[in-house]
């Protein structure tokens, strides 16, 4: 009987300290904590078609902008016909007006701040068209639900746990079991110490607020918010991963030559002493100069028995025939100057060089093959420098030498860069490259480029775009490997967009 009426005392002795216990059934319960659902700063509402993908943002001058891209490579697409018909409370439709900045585009309509509206798009791109539905969403809404908290205990929490261990402490000396009794006190006081007490009876209480900055998902994939208006800043590029049939290649090291067709090294024939002339100038390098054309004046050396007859001839009367004719040296073959070493004044004999020409429109590229059995195998392949980065050539087999080099103990291969309409651009006669030279083909069941792959602390690692503007870090399983591909065993899906540049922004992001 004392026990029992002890221990009533004390409960509601600590159920008068501990405050309010709140029960939430949607009634008002005073000060209510607010959650908001708004567009986050900078990023806008987006939807995708089968062709493009847009993305719709309000402005400050009370306009709405688009931007608009390619739904596979997130490319900028520029005169566009978009025709845009708003359905909600307030109707509108009428035409995008195209803006300086590639891609993006102007409506003459402005969203409510409080009003959900649905957004048809209907885009025309000379014969490509698409259909795409954008839900606007209202930027901030009155709570639907309140929460109430409880407020802390703050100094009430000292007696709460002093009065339930003392108590305990007199009870068990008296019936001669302290010990249990002081253990049982202690964890008593210590889930009655706990102070907020909430009740939820399953409301909504409005969605989490996005931000631009990176999060994790339930995977554990980091996510990335990007807006629009910055990927094409950054000009960022995507890339759907499939199925693909790869060449297979190996790395040979090797150099830019002239197509031995269209080269050509100038020498005096005889020796003899530059001469300057004004109707026949040095050409200088890069000069074009065509078949025939003068390069050099020579003045001829006489030897001794020749200036001996050459003055025999002026005592005899006979100047005409003792005068010694200029020679001039002619361009063999069209082309572009690359060395000139023509300086008058200069005695120059038969082994010195004058000047070269090339067409630096035909190369070839030379390369050393070790592996001697492989060479029975090459077809082909593309060619690649670090001087000239993100660039690569196709190459066609030319010639294979029958003999070992005594030099290098190599093989040399020729190849013939295909250069097509573009011309070589960076590929220049000399150059040092790498020869991925094709030995036959693979399948990848799923295949990415190589540079679209990254590694965060040891792990491979593709962005993939899930939304126009979110990007997805997923760690990958990789195969086999070639030059330019990777397959890809387990990470990546086909039809998933891989960003192919752009990578390292987003990894300085997350």
């Amino acid at each position: 009987m004392g026990f029992a009426a002890i221990f009533g005392a004390l409960m509601v002795g600590w159920t008068c300290l501990t405050g309010q216990a709140l029960a939430h059934g949607g009634e008002e319960h005073g000060t209510t904590s607010v959650v908001e659902t708004s567009a986050t700063a900078g990023l806008g509402y987006g939807g995708t078609g089968e062709l493009f993908e847009v993305v719709v943002i309000a402005t400050a001058d009370g306009s709405t902008r688009l931007y608009l891209a390619d739904a596979i490579s997130n490319a900028p697409v520029n005169n566009a016909v978009i025709e845009a018909e708003v359905t909600g409370r307030s109707s509108w439709n009428g035409k995008a007006d195209a803006t300086a900045a590639a891609g993006t585009y102007r409506l003459g309509w402005s969203a409510s701040p409080h009003e959900e509206a649905d957004m048809t798009l209907t885009i025309t791109v000379a014969d490509r068209s698409d259909l795409i539905l954008v839900r606007i969403l209202p930027s901030s809404h009155p709570p639907t639900t309140s929460e109430a908290v409880i407020p802390p205990l703050r100094h009430g929490w000292v007696v709460a746990v002093a009065i339930p261990l003392l108590a305990f402490w007199w009870i068990g000396r008296r019936r001669r079991r302290p010990g249990g009794i002081v253990v049982l006190s202690i964890a008593l006081a210590a889930a009655l110490a706990t102070t907020d007490v909430r009740a939820h009876g399953g409301e909504d209480h409005g969605a989490p607020v996005r931000e631009m900055a990176s999060e994790t998902s339930l995977a554990g994939e980091r996510m990335v918010f990007l807006p629009k208006a910055s990927q094409f800043l950054l000009e960022m590029r995507t890339l759907a991963a499939e199925s693909r049939e790869v060449a297979q290649t190996i790395r040979l090291v090797g150099r830019v030559i002239p197509d031995p067709a269209t080269y050509a090294r100038v020498h005096p024939p005889i020796p003899a002493r530059v001469g300057f002339d004004a109707n026949f100038p040095p050409p200088r390098s890069g000069q074009r100069v065509s078949l025939g054309q003068t390069l050099a004046v020579l003045d001829p050396i006489l030897s001794a028995p020749e200036k001996v007859g050459q003055r025999l001839a002026l005592f005899k009367g006979e100047h005409a025939e003792a005068t010694v004719s200029r020679e001039l040296v002619l361009a063999p073959i069209g082309g572009w100057v690359t060395d000139v070493h023509i300086v008058p004044g200069e005695v120059v004999t038969e082994n010195t060089l004058l000047a070269e020409i090339i067409d630096p429109a035909r190369l070839w590229v030379e390369a050393i093959l070790y592996d001697l059995p492989m060479a029975e195998r090459i077809i082909g392949g593309m060619v690649s420098s670090r001087q000239a980065p993100g660039r690569g050539w196709p190459l066609r087999l030319v010639g294979v030498s029958p003999k070992v080099n005594p030099e290098n103990q190599g093989l040399h291969l020729q190849f013939a860069v295909e250069t097509g309409a573009e011309g070589p651009g960076w590929l220049k006669p000399g150059m040092p490259v790498d020869v991925h030279a094709r030995i036959g083909d693979l399948f990848f069941t799923v295949a990415v480029p190589r540079d679209a792959v990254v590694e965060r602390g040891g792990i491979p690692l593709a962005w993939v775009k899930t939304a126009p503007e979110r990007f997805e870090g997923h760690p990958l399983r990789l195969g086999r490997r070639t030059s330019a591909w990777v397959e890809v065993l387990e990470g990546i899906k086909t039809g998933d967009k891989v960003v192919i540049r752009g990578h390292n922004q987003l990894n300085a992001m997350r």
